[in-house]
């Protein structure tokens, strides 16, 4: 698409994610310069020559012992050189060469993104990796760093960020649990009940207003026509209507995102027919899919597992952009015929757009806007962080500061993942309704391999696995620093208490335990014995009493509400004046170890 002489290098058949808009396509090298002159002005064009040189050579031939990096990583160095570039021309620098001996001198500039405005350390840390490379690049160029940037030191030192064991730690942002419980109910409300009237109002608009068109009517008649249609439907104009339609869409993506966990860039890969049902290996359970593409380590098909709720996203959201998608289909024939007319510039212009239509016409996400000259396209992940903000602060959706939370697209993944954990943790009944599976062994057996030869996220299921440990090493040390009374045996936690307490590195010794166990949650009590096939087996998720008396299970404070219901439940029963003596007794029989166990947690019984 490019030269490399060109002012812009367009790279765009080469990222393929959707949720990318047409300049994050592209390395633009008119870039502004304390001077007053661009980096691509004949002053400049020895400076730009070698920049050009350098950011192409991270490509042609990568940094020793470094993969080939994309080019959308390509166009973040060239961001993470203008700083670089700008302090060069202000010090009157026209190679890279003439660098050596200055560059610690930079490293203030490169914490700042302004005057007096610090940059992110993620941000300074890049900023000094592209400095570094002009060095280890220095065999490969006609202008390069000859000397070390910072002998003795590295980007991450003099960044500030302190690396310790932070690679292992997830670096994004969970959505807090009362921002997410509002967000999900304002959404659903959104999918589940507005949706209807919504469409109903907007294909009415469309209507009114094509029906003035087709009568040979002008654009403001036909706006017209659109505001007194959306004022008949209960809306001021179609100004409102139009960011009733905007919010709905933007409940459809987190109705989505809540229930997959897909990244930004699947999300906006999804198109029509995205869902397909399909039975588990065994037969027994109805599996649902959501179909879409993944772009991480190289573009493929991938599936999703989730729950009927997004199916009816997907539907909300089908019937929603179905006009944009008409709009696509007309347009391609007619830029299909222009092609054939057009000569030069114009035609390039042309088949790019064509080329983007096709990728587009039958995708989900689609808007028509500013940023993309009024034509349909998919919409890019800046549009939607902007409608995910806006619909935090247009339903008070707010953060502990209380401001409105600022919510990130990229938030969704590791939220969900937590969500999982702790449900299948917490609460085997939210997993069961989610995925129609008892627990995560059950899930990640039905994904394995995904459906119909499609690959299944096994990255997300590996991130509600690292999670659920998490979360199992958190319940584990509340119960080993601390001598609360349990409600069953445990012979074994009680060796694990008397072991911690006289341990020299406690944490150490509890994360050790936590390592060798699996728990499973049931609601009335945490199991160690089912995922190893020991124990009942698992058939306590039916029956709590079987947990009682039990070795591998594990009844605790957390539980007491849990058992207070089984006791009072079973009182109800025994008021009814139609039970026969079978019920009367198992009742009886029930009742007996509710109170047992809450017996025991008041410490008034020692389990035996």
């Amino acid at each position: 698409m490019s030269r490399f002489g060109d002012d812009i290098w367009d790279f765009y058949p080469y990222i393929p994610q959707e949720n990318q808009s047409s300049n994050q396509k592209q390395i633009d090298w008119r870039i502004s310069l304390p001077d007053g002159r661009l980096l691509t002005d004949p002053a400049h064009a020895e400076l730009l020559e070698s920049a050009k040189d350098f950011i192409w050579s991270l490509f042609a031939e990568p940094v020793e012992g470094r993969k080939r990096p994309s080019m959308v990583t390509l166009r973040n160095k060239v961001n993470d050189l203008k700083p670089l570039l700008r302090w060069m021309v202000g010090l009157g620098l026209r190679r890279f060469a003439n660098l050596a001996g200055r560059m610690l001198h930079y490293v203030p500039v490169a914490k700042l993104n302004g005057p007096g405005k610090p940059a992110d350390a993620k941000t300074v840390v890049q900023r000094l990796i592209v400095a570094e490379a002009l060095h280890h690049q220095r065999d490969k160029l006609n202008d390069a760093l000859t000397v070390h940037p910072w002998p003795h030191e590295t980007a991450l030192s003099l960044s500030g960020l302190k690396q310790g064991c932070t690679h292992r730690k997830p670096s994004t942002e969970c959505i807090p649990e009362a921002v997410v419980g509002r967000l999900a109910d304002v959404a659903l409300n959104y999918v589940q009940n507005r949706s209807a009237s919504i469409l109903t109002a907007l294909e009415a608009v469309h209507s009114a207003a094509q029906e003035k068109w087709d009568a040979g009517y002008s654009q403001n008649e036909c706006s017209i026509a659109r505001t007194t249609a959306a004022r008949s439907a209960g809306y001021l104009g179609s100004d409102d209507l139009t960011g009733e339609v905007i919010r709905l869409r933007t409940a459809c993506y987190i109705i989505i995102d809540l229930f997959s966990g897909i990244r930004d860039s699947e999300m906006m890969s999804i198109a029509e027919n995205c869902v397909a049902m399909s039975k588990s290996r065994d037969g027994s359970t109805d599996i649902m899919w959501l179909h879409g593409t993944i772009y991480k380590t190289g573009q493929r098909p991938k599936c999703w597992l989730v729950p009927p709720v997004v199916m009816e996203a997907v539907l909300v959201l089908t019937r929603l952009t179905a006009r944009l998608r008409t709009e696509l289909a007309l347009e391609e024939a007619e830029v299909t015929q222009h092609i054939g007319l057009s000569i030069a510039k114009e035609r390039a212009r042309l088949v790019k757009r064509l080329d983007t239509i096709r990728k587009h016409k039958d995708k989900l996400f689609l808007a028509k806007g500013v940023r993309n000259a009024g034509k349909v396209a998919v919409l890019s992940g800046a549009s939607m962080r902007d409608d995910l903000k806006c619909f935090c602060a247009d339903f008070d959706i707010r953060n502990d500061d209380g401001k409105p939370y600022q919510l990130h697209s990229h938030q969704f993944r590791r939220t969900y993942a937590r969500f999982v954990a702790r449900a299948q943790l917490g609460d085997l009944l939210t997993l069961r309704d989610h995925f129609g599976h008892w627990s995560i062994d059950m899930t990640t057996y039905y994904a394995d391999g995904g459906a119909n030869g499609y690959e299944a996220d096994m990255e997300l299921l590996e991130m509600v696995a690292t999670e659920k440990h998490g979360r199992q090493s958190e319940i584990m040390a509340t119960y080993l620093n601390s001598d609360v009374p349990l409600a069953n045996g445990n012979h074994w936690l009680k060796d694990w208490r008397a072991s911690v307490r006289t341990a020299t590195n406690k944490e150490e010794l509890i994360r050790e335990y936590a390592d060798t166990i699996t728990l499973n949650g049931t609601g009335h009590s945490w199991c160690v014995g089912n995922a190893k096939g020991t124990g009942c087996g698992g058939l306590c998720v039916f029956e709590a009493q079987m947990c009682v008396d039990c070795n591998y299970g594990i009844i605790g404070q957390e539980h007491r509400p849990v058992w207070e219901g089984i006791r009072d439940q079973q009182k109800e029963a025994l008021a009814l004046d139609d039970m026969g003596p079978g019920g009367r007794a198992r009742a009886h029989q029930i009742l007996t170890y509710a109170d047992k166990v809450l017996r025991r947690l008041d410490g008034q019984e020692v389990a035996a």
